[in-house]
């Protein structure tokens, strides 16, 4: 049995570094709004960790819409599976392995602590200048990332860059905007004491300077530990706020992307940052879907590509956007997908009506042609809602 699991506090365990990482009420409420988003990218066959009578009555809908073959188990029926169990999580860490060992999966066909170890160290920001070193003489990219060890050579680089943008500071492990500095103006005893606390609990901050950019996007692919190959899926076209929060996804088909970015960057720059990115990736030969954060960028020397900005070493967003593309919508159509946090149900609840009334969900052959789409449940608990706005 092929079990898929959403686990988005993956980088938040990591962080915690054992496995007795306990995450927050919001954090779990998130996991329970969620918890059946595998089921869009899940294998036919499989099975989608999540309980609850709203989940199975979601699912039941959405098989009669796409034809999805999949089904959920809850954790308390983990235990009772008697077939050997592969686990597609969001992303590994030790707390989650050892979630699943007391639910009843089998401990020996899940990862060792020194795989996990070893994951741990590829998932932190330390590893983005070692990619980020393979284009470093290279006409037409940017970028530069430092690990610190000294809340004094903090305010020594953002000294020397503060007239040219500023920098942000970053936790080694964290991800979707969170655990970042930005420092534009002044570096103040909030940022120092904000430094230390970093480099005490995780050993380093990372350093990158803020950079003029005029387009996020990213790359997808999937690693296969069988082949050391990365194989690259497609790209993930989004964009964030000013403080580097994600905020959706463009549904645009892979060819579109590309022609977007060309307008900016000569095509074989991508074709380049594709083929080191994707090599530098397969070395390490575990397998995962792995995501990685570029831009482009404008600079005093013209357009550039900065080739990594995050490696998220699990499933993204961007990930899901593109499957949601691909897969469930037709051809000419276009749209935005989202994961969004409401302050109460019922400002959740108004959305969603508000927003099936002015652009009704329209199937054509199976696919989404246009319209409002929740991707999860509706229920009387929701704060947090995964959809598509489909045009």
């Amino acid at each position: 049995m092929v079990l898929y699991v959403f686990n988005p506090d993956t980088d938040l365990a990591l962080a915690n570094g054992d496995g007795n990482y306990t995450p927050t009420s919001s954090v779990r409420q998130m996991i329970q709004d969620l918890s059946v988003l595998p089921m869009w990218y899940a294998e036919p066959g499989s099975r989608v960790l999540a309980e609850g009578a709203y989940n199975e009555e979601f699912l039941s809908e959405m098989k009669g819409l796409f034809h999805r073959e999949v089904s959920l188990i809850s954790p308390k029926d983990l235990r009772f599976v008697d077939e050997p169990v592969m686990v597609s999580p969001w992303g590994w860490n030790r707390s989650f392995r050892n979630m699943l060992g007391r639910a009843g999966v089998d401990i020996a066909s899940l990862p060792s602590d020194i795989e996990l170890d070893e994951r741990r160290q590829l998932s932190q920001r330390k590893v983005v200048g070692q990619v980020l070193d393979l284009f470093r003489n290279e006409s037409g990219f940017c970028g530069v990332s430092r690990n610190l060890i000294k809340t004094t050579d903090c305010e020594k680089h953002f000294n020397s860059l503060k007239h040219s943008g500023g920098v942000v500071f970053k936790e080694p492990w964290s991800s979707s905007g969170k655990g970042l500095l930005w420092c534009r103006a002044a570096f103040s005893q909030k940022d120092r004491n904000w430094c230390h606390r970093v480099i005490n609990s995780q050993g380093y901050v990372t350093m990158m300077p803020i950079y003029n950019k005029l387009q996020d996007f990213a790359m997808e692919f999937y690693v296969d530990d069988n082949s050391n190959h990365a194989t690259f899926i497609g790209y993930s076209y989004f964009d964030t706020d000013i403080r580097g929060s994600y905020r959706g996804n463009t549904l645009f088909d892979n060819q579109e992307i590309e022609d977007h970015l060309s307008e900016y960057v000569p095509y074989e720059n991508l074709q380049k940052t594709k083929q080191w990115v994707g090599s530098f990736l397969s070395q390490a030969g575990y397998r995962a879907y792995v995501g990685v954060d570029m831009m482009i960028c404008e600079e005093v020397g013209g357009m550039c590509i900065h080739p990594c900005v995050e490696i998220n070493y699990r499933a993204t967003m961007g990930y899901l956007a593109r499957v949601l593309k691909d897969n469930y919508l037709t051809q000419e159509a276009h749209g935005r997908f989202k994961v969004q946090h409401f302050h109460s149900h019922d400002e959740l609840a108004t959305f969603v009506v508000e927003c099936k009334q002015n652009n009704p969900l329209v199937i054509r052959e199976g696919r989404v042609h246009s319209g409002f789409m929740p991707l999860v449940p509706v229920t009387p608990n929701t704060q947090n809602l995964a959809y598509i706005d489909v045009y």
